[in-house]
């Protein structure tokens, strides 16, 4: 009886296991019918993991869990929309605990991908909200290296969510492209020039205005 109990198991479990292959070969063609995240989200792919073991009688089998895994893909660039080599850019606060995002860092064209291993709930959807931090560090580089980038928006939320069921997927961001601002040791970041504000107008310029320049500056020139 005990001979037949494991033959039964093994069996089973060598049939468990042909299948998993089947699911980590699935590519975002197949994965995604649906797609609202603007190539944000790419190279997707289902796969198994080992996250215990469970005992059926006398035998026990490693028990397997289901992610989603993949990058989250952007840009980052300076105020002249230059792309910036070597900015990191990670999901979450530093120092806190993200094992489903890793840090990287943005390669000559300015694009980063982050890598994402997500396990799926038990609805076998993907439903995460954080958000991405560029360049954390800035100000420790600045401060021993001398020079740096100081981003304009430290961090943006996101929001991924992935439905198996009806292969949805969606991915929402409040800022699409990052950028960084050049700064030095001893320099004050406040009287940097920001994207898009208005230069001062020339005395000759402001004679011809007729004194309207009043009326904006009651807004500070910014944008």
């Amino acid at each position: 009886m005990k001979k037949s109990l494991k033959l039964w198991v093994t069996l089973n479990f060598c049939l468990f296991s042909l299948h998993w292959p089947l699911h980590a070969a699935e590519g975002k063609a197949d994965l995604v019918t649906s797609d609202y995240a603007e190539e944000r989200v790419v190279d997707l792919s289902i796969v198994k993991k080992v996250t215990g073991k469970k005992k059926i009688v006398f035998v026990s089998i490693p028990q397997y869990t289901e992610y989603l895994e993949g990058f989250i893909r952007g840009m980052v660039v300076d105020y002249s929309d230059n792309p910036v080599e070597g900015v990191l850019v990670r999901v979450g606060d530093p120092g806190e605990e993200n094992s489903m995002f890793d840090p990287t860092v943005t390669n000559f064209n300015g694009i980063y991908r982050i890598r994402f291993s997500i396990p799926f709930d038990n609805k076998g959807r993907v439903d995460i909200r954080n958000k991405l931090v560029y360049a954390p560090d800035w100000e420790q580089k600045r401060d021993s290296l001398g020079n740096s980038y100081e981003p304009l928006e430290k961090e943006t939320p996101f929001h991924l969510f992935y439905n198996r069921s009806n292969k949805l997927l969606a991915f929402a961001e409040g800022l699409r492209k990052s950028f960084v601002n050049p700064v030095q040791r001893g320099e004050d970041t406040a009287k940097k020039e920001q994207p898009g504000a208005k230069k001062p107008k020339k005395a000759e310029d402001k004679k011809e205005s007729g004194g309207g320049d009043d009326f904006f500056k009651a807004f500070g020139g910014g944008f």
